[in-house]
């Protein structure tokens, strides 16, 4: 065991390994451009005990709820969503209905004083009622609307016809009113509120401002910066500010889409609120997110979009016509370009960008030897490069890896009361996780994760940066922009996915310099539940092919009329389940073998005409799989063996090359 839990911490130095950053070299005068009108924010109060005991009694109350055994628990947050319009038989509708055709531009309307429904919310075509929404989705977002915000729709499928009444097909979409402001009002949002809404009152450390001031000027740059050095802050800003101020946009890479999504997350929490426009890119979003997408790109109106390099080499000619070609691309942990060579779309990562127009590029990474260093140069074509040799000695691994009374062990370790992260890989072991905690070790002992609504997750990271929550139980969401000081232990429940979510999560801890602890609980039993988990949802080529077979012999004249999760029950395959199907349908679509839609019957898969042989292994959504599985394995290879001190290596300090300087 290395580095035990610390009883009286002590503020420890940052050190670099002998070497110094040297004094930030640009002029005052250009940082002061860079950052005109910093000032600080208003302080928060202190809030009262009861209240959060409160809170957590009601959180606690409705953690069923948030594991979406109500299907609708959490739209009243989505940015957008399929759903079928009801009441179209009725008052004579089915005229107007008749009349609709597929892309048809819809309005929702509140209607707060039906006398069936006060919560009500109709389905309008122009001056004419097709309908409404249904009631418990009405339930969801009326406060949304009662609060001033706007839902647009657009007619998706109109179904049935002749004897059989008229259906309507709808996908639904929340304009936020902070999100529609007009070029002056976007131009108006100083640097120093973008700042703000980043990363609070800190200050900037010098290794971010020498990073910025190189992208400021335009210049291609590398930024080797370890874990909880503030990575992410030096494509977000000047991303938001260039939107903002200039109408440019920002394409950002990121090696799995688990981290483009957490990512995504996170920037539309703190950017939406500006009138950034902000979508991700990958093979896993769902239809309508993805026609949203199309539509942003087809019309320029987008500003940052997080994409894995499939998506874009996939896409590539969407980003090149005029309205939306980026003016930076960012790659983030690029030192995939040297590691992930048997994905080949990082291997056309510089001809992608020189297919661009050679928009600027900033690349981020905590590894980059010798090696990977001069690769990542040479592909992206930077000769300017910033790396932070800071060491986070505060830091200590503590090896309780094949521990079998996680929860004895956590609770022997939080009694003091000082604050804690608790990982886990799923929403129910969260959930599950914290109960069990809770009932163990007493109040102010929160859970965390995407189930659970905006407002209540917001709340809980408010209580828990005041003191009034003292541990939270989390899943990856409690991530990115999640940035508290005082965390002095992190625990990882579960195995990590890749060496990324592992640095990110245990580089939580003691962010205020001060001694923290990370407790490895994971052991071999947690690989064999993550590759259970990473099958389902990322199919291997084996299952895909007979998948096909089997769903195309259940089939009636080629089409297939059943839910993704009965076809899984049907079929009883091992490692098989309602989104394994889903992947599998979304890749056979993008291969062409089939087509989807919805008719009278419902949701269909229509299997097409095949003339040729068909290569799955090259479409995004399978390549993307792959990639999650390769990540695992080779995370594992480390994780489950390596000694302590080289795990805390990996965490508390940036791999970066001999003889060269720290800046250029």
């Amino acid at each position: 065991m290395m580095g035990s839990s610390p009883t009286n911490p002590s503020r420890a130095r940052e050190r670099g390994q002998g070497k110094k950053l040297p004094p930030p070299t640009p002029s005052e005068a250009a940082f002061e451009r860079l950052l005109a009108d910093f000032g600080s924010p208003p302080a928060s109060g202190e809030p009262a005990p009861p209240e959060a005991r409160a809170f957590l009694d009601e959180l606690y109350r409705n953690a069923s709820e948030y594991l979406e055994r109500d299907p609708y628990a959490t739209i009243g947050e989505a940015s957008g969503f399929n759903t079928k319009v009801v009441g179209v038989s009725f008052e004579g509708r089915q005229d107007v209905v008749a009349g609709v055709r597929e892309g048809a531009a819809l309005e929702l309307r509140r209607h707060p004083d039906n006398a069936f429904d006060p919560s009500a919310v109709g389905v309008w075509f122009g001056a004419l009622q097709l309908g409404f929404l249904k009631r418990p989705i009405a339930a969801r977002i009326a406060p949304n609307i009662d609060g001033g915000e706007r839902y647009t729709a657009e007619v998706t499928a109109v179904t049935g016809g002749g004897a059989r009444s008229t259906g309507i097909n709808i996908y639904v979409t929340r304009v936020r009113e902070t999100a529609r402001r007009d070029a002056t009002d976007r131009a108006s949002v100083a640097r120093a509120d973008v700042l703000r809404a980043l990363i609070g009152d800190r200050p900037l450390r010098d290794a971010q401002r020498e990073v910025l001031e190189r992208v400021d000027v335009g210049q291609n740059t590398l930024a080797v910066l370890g874990t909880g050095r503030g990575k992410s802050l030096c494509f977000q800003f000047p991303a938001a500010v260039r939107a903002l101020e200039h109408g440019r946009k920002t394409v950002v890479l990121y090696p799995l889409r688990a981290l483009a999504n957490d990512q995504y997350d996170a920037l539309v929490r703190r950017l939406e609120p500006l009138g950034l426009r902000i979508h991700r890119a990958n093979g896993a979003i769902d239809a309508g997110e993805r026609a949203a997408l199309n539509d942003a790109l087809d019309t320029g109106d987008w500003d940052l979009i997080c994409a894995t390099p499939e998506f874009v080499q996939f896409h590539l000619d969407r980003f090149r016509n005029d309205v939306s070609r980026p003016a930076l691309i960012v790659v983030d942990e690029a030192h995939h370009l040297s590691e992930s060579t048997h994905r080949p779309a990082y291997q056309r990562i510089g001809e992608s960008i020189a297919a661009l127009g050679s928009p600027q590029v900033l690349a981020l990474t905590a590894t980059a030897g010798d090696e990977v260093f001069a690769k990542i140069r040479a592909a992206l074509r930077i000769d300017r490069w910033v790396i932070d040799p800071t060491v986070r000695d505060n830091l200590h691994v503590v090896d309780a890896r094949g521990t079998t009374n996680k929860l004895a062990y956590i609770e022997r370790v939080v009694r003091d009361g000082e604050k804690a992260i608790v990982y886990c890989n799923s929403r129910s072991e969260a959930t599950k996780t914290a109960e069990k905690l809770r009932g163990r070790a007493g109040e102010g002992i929160a859970f965390y994760h995407a189930g659970v609504g905006g407002a209540e997750r917001a709340q809980v990271e408010r209580f828990f940066r005041e003191g009034a929550i003292r541990v939270v139980v989390a899943t990856s969401a409690f991530g990115e922009g999640i940035d508290l000081p005082d965390v002095r232990h992190v625990f990882l429940y579960h195995l990590n996915f890749d060496f990324t979510e592992f640095n990110q999560q245990a580089g939580r801890a003691g962010r205020d310099g001060e001694d923290a602890s990370i407790h490895l609980l994971f052991g071999e039993r947690d690989r064999r539940i993550n590759d259970f988990i990473i099958e389902r949802a990322a199919p291997t080529l084996e299952t895909l092919r007979r998948l096909y077979a089997a769903m195309k012999r259940l089939t009636s004249d080629g089409t297939l009329h059943m839910a993704y999760a009965d076809v899984a029950s049907t079929l009883d395959f091992d490692r098989v389940d309602g989104t394994t199907v889903s992947t599998a349908v979304r890749i056979f679509a993008d291969a062409g073998l089939v087509d989807t839609g919805e008719d009278d019957d419902g949701r269909f898969v229509r299997f097409l005409p095949v003339g040729a042989k068909v290569d799955l292994t090259r479409t995004e959504r399978y390549v993307e799989g792959e990639a999650e599985r390769d990540a695992f394995a080779r995370f594992c290879d480390v994780a489950l063996t390596a000694s302590p001190e080289v795990l805390e290596q990996l965490i508390d300090r940036p791999i970066y090359p001999s003889n060269v300087p720290l800046l250029r």
